[in-house]
């Protein structure tokens, strides 16, 4: 015969299975007192996010995930237009005045879209001041060559009539028009270059021989001031371009050299290789041992009719042309011009284009 067993210790309370109790006090009509007890239904269970603290972790990490990709891709669509427009202007600093940004906002209906509007309005209005300013420049220059053929034929005239005793004015007169002459011959040549028109065909350029040629005319004008001109013997390469451009380029640099460089000293010429992502490039340097330029000035020497010091180069007979000729003969050949100065006094300018070696 089975005994029962004896209870064992309770267990832990189970949870009821059904909703909460209302009551609520009800009279009778003979004014008795009752109260009245209500079972709710079960109400719904709590989220499976919040009710299973094991899955919570991942859920907030694929919710924050998810935002964050949102945020990236809503970033993109603000900050991408800005960035080009940011390198558009950079570009239009450099000197490209035909940059527009149309075909990148065409589809933006925001302020976005009016910043780009705004912004090509802007360079349309300065590309067309700068064209008709260096139109203006270059009829200005082909209209004085006129009068000042004439003034040639009157002095030569005048100096065959006149006495001794005139030589020396109509010798000064003579000179400051070859200087007139010489400034609208340089007027014309920027205006050409900088506005890209170069007729004569591309050719193969061996810079080291250009570059003795050059370096031997210009030793020969510097030793009639006490100074010299000197070419470190280098390699050979090959740029694609045109001789005279490039050869008016850097002659200008050299003069430009010449007559700053300190009496006694020598300039010094030199050509080396250089390789860059974009392929490889000659640099060719020029040092003079004058007094050197202003640091905010370095880049504002290549700009037309700047000058360091006016005193200077009006004794000197610069007019601020040479090396912005000799920059935008550059720029045309693919290359770039900055200058420097040295540490142990002087300007150093380096020019770099894109060559070939030439194969032995």
């Amino acid at each position: 015969m089975d005994l029962p067993r004896p209870p064992g210790p309770p267990g832990p309370p189970q949870a009821p299975d059904h909703g909460p109790f209302i009551a609520q006090r009800v009279a009778a009509s003979d004014g008795r007192q009752y109260v009245a007890v209500a079972q709710l239904p079960p109400g719904p269970s709590p989220p499976p996010m919040f009710s299973e603290p094991e899955t919570l972790i991942p859920r907030l990490a694929v919710i924050v995930a998810t935002a964050g990709v949102l945020c990236y891709l809503l970033t993109r669509y603000l900050t991408a237009p800005v960035r080009k427009l940011g390198a558009s202007a950079r570009r239009l600093a450099g000197g490209d005045l035909t940059v527009r940004m149309g075909t990148i906002f065409g589809h933006h209906r925001d302020e976005i879209g009016d910043l780009g509007r705004d912004f090509d309005f802007m360079a349309e209005r300065i590309e067309s001041l700068v064209s008709a300013q260096r139109r203006l420049l270059r009829d200005m220059s082909h209209e004085l060559r006129s009068p000042l053929a004439r003034l040639n034929v009157a002095l030569a005239l005048a100096a065959q009539r006149a006495g001794p005793e005139a030589e020396s004015a109509l010798g000064r007169i003579e000179r400051e028009v070859q200087r007139l002459n010489d400034l609208i011959g340089e007027l014309l040549i920027l205006a050409r270059l900088e506005g890209g028109d170069t007729t004569a065909l591309k050719e193969a350029i061996e810079l080291s021989s250009l570059l003795g040629e050059i370096v031997g005319d210009a030793d020969f004008e510097a030793r009639s001031r006490g100074r010299s001109v000197t070419l470190t013997p280098c390699e050979r390469y090959i740029a694609t371009g045109t001789t005279t451009l490039l050869r008016s380029a850097i002659e200008n640099v050299i003069r430009n050299a010449i007559r700053y460089t300190a009496d006694g000293t020598e300039v010094e010429v030199t050509l080396t290789g250089e390789a860059t992502p974009e392929g490889l490039r000659a640099v060719i340097r020029v040092r003079d041992h004058g007094p050197g330029v202003p640091e905010g000035s370095l880049q504002d020497i290549f700009r037309a009719f700047h000058r360091v010091g006016d005193d200077r180069d009006r004794q000197t007979g610069g007019v601020g042309l040479g090396l912005a000729i000799a920059r935008e003969a550059v720029r045309l050949h693919g290359g770039t011009t900055a200058a420097f100065n040295e540490p142990t006094g002087g300007l150093r300018i380096e020019i770099r284009l894109p060559v070939e070696p030439i194969q032995a």
